[in-house]
């Protein structure tokens, strides 16, 4: 476990534990410290108001975070990615793809399938031969290279469900002739719904294949760069164009993705124990772009929680600063009184815990209300790096790690902005703490 997570995790607890302890057995102290928040309104107020705010900043742009997470990771796995995928060990290694073919596909799918510990977590799995060439539209006299996927035709519609059609449709199940296109590589053609195309391809045995097909639909996934090239055909058709049974990759789309890593270990121990020549991988192994962007906006949201937690504690140190110099006469008196350090240490403690704990409910109460608001309309956002499209934006409020950052944060920082403050006021010397206050 990350060194900053266990003492994170320590404060924290120990925060709480000294909160719980007070509120059993010095009920009056917390409830002392409780009522001098309110003796100094205003201060008390301008200084919740910057905690508030400051959490209300974590909640709204953590959820509008971990939306983009969201609607990102779901473009590239259902861009006929899935969740996990299974190559043959030579894929990444060599540069001639088409070599690197998965043998005895309906077998092996047949066999994952029928495993109990394997299928409980599958929704879709599907095989898909990948080769590229060159498709011309003679009548227009345009040609253009291509990146051709072949597909199951019924898995497809699950895997490519952020593919948007322009025209025509998906790929048929029953007629074999029919390929779709991406927009890019459509447009470059000049082609469109019912014309007809001419590829060209080497295929896997080193010979040339070639095929007359008729466009049955125009697509758009929103990424340039693949609809520039993308075509997409039925795996059948594929197979015969490049002279095999076999296929690229076997792509599996999960019932539920939090189940990621457990279905990957259970995967690569199914393989180990056949003995298979498979290499597994994940989704956000194979998407560099997922990566950098999450990186970014990771640091972007660390730097943001940073800002806000010094924010918090130089206000709250800055009141209890205040506080402190003011108090002179009552803190000396309670000294004398027969309070030891610790006890005047834990009142002021407490008054900056509890300041913190107002803050955080505040700032999840506004959170959530605002967030609701942004939510029935979304926030329109220009096309990702890379892309063709503009999507709205929501606020995830449904995580669970973002509400406890949120509730966290204002009670840490004020409780660690109250700490040498209320060091300093234990430590005050009687007698000169009495002559300062009486001049």
């Amino acid at each position: 476990m990350n060194l900053a997570i266990i003492l994170t995790s320590t404060v924290i607890l120990m925060v709480f534990s000294f909160v719980i302890y007070s509120l059993i057995f010095t009920l009056q102290d917390a409830k002392f410290a409780f009522l001098n928040l309110l003796r100094h309104k205003r201060r008390s107020f301008s200084t919740l108001f910057a905690i508030t705010l400051g959490g209300v900043a974590i909640f709204l742009y953590g959820g509008f975070i971990d939306y983009a997470f969201w609607i990102l990771q779901q473009q590239t796995v259902r861009t006929n990615i899935g969740h996990v995928q299974l190559y043959d060990r030579t894929y990444f290694s060599s540069s001639n793809k088409s070599k690197s073919i998965i043998e005895n596909y309906q077998g092996l799918k047949a066999g994952i399938m029928q495993n109990d510990e394997l299928s409980k977590y599958i929704a879709t799995i599907a095989g898909q031969l990948e080769f590229s060439g060159v498709v011309s539209q003679y009548e227009h006299q345009a040609s253009s290279y291509f990146s051709a996927f072949g597909l199951e035709p019924l898995p497809a519609v699950k895997l490519g469900s952020f593919d948007t059609l322009i025209s025509g449709s998906d790929l048929s199940r029953i007629k074999n002739d029919e390929i779709t296109l991406g927009s890019g590589l459509a447009t470059s053609l000049n082609a469109g719904y019912a014309d007809w195309v001419d590829m060209l391809t080497v295929n896997s045995h080193g010979g040339q294949g070639a095929l007359s097909l008729k466009v049955r639909g125009v697509f758009s996934s929103g990424i340039k760069d693949y609809d520039d090239v993308a075509l997409k055909i039925p795996l059948t058709t594929a197979q015969r164009l490049m002279d095999t049974d076999g296929v690229s990759k076997i792509v599996i789309l999960l019932k539920d993705e939090r189940h990621l890593v457990e279905f990957s270990r259970q995967l690569e121990k199914y393989i180990n124990d056949h003995h298979l020549p498979l290499i597994v991988k994940d989704w956000k192994s194979l998407s560099l772009f997922y990566q950098q962007v999450e990186g970014l906006l990771s640091a972007i949201y660390f730097f943001i929680k940073v800002i806000v937690g010094l924010i918090v504690i130089f206000m709250i140190s800055n009141t209890m600063t205040m506080n402190i110099l003011e108090r002179t006469r009552e803190i000396t008196t309670l000294r004398a009184m027969g309070l030891r350090p610790f006890h005047i240490t834990r009142l002021f403690l407490l008054e900056g815990t509890f300041m913190g704990g107002i803050g955080a409910i505040f700032s999840l109460l506004i959170g959530f209300t605002l967030a609701g608001m942004i939510n029935l309309q979304g926030i329109a956002m220009p096309p990702s790096p890379g892309q063709t499209q503009g999507y709205n934006a929501f606020i995830k409020t449904d995580n669970v790690e973002l509400i406890w950052i949120t509730l966290v944060l204002p009670i840490l920082t004020a409780s660690l902005a109250t700490l040498l403050p209320a060091l300093r006021a234990s430590r005050l010397n009687i007698a000169d703490a009495f002559k300062s206050a009486q001049g």
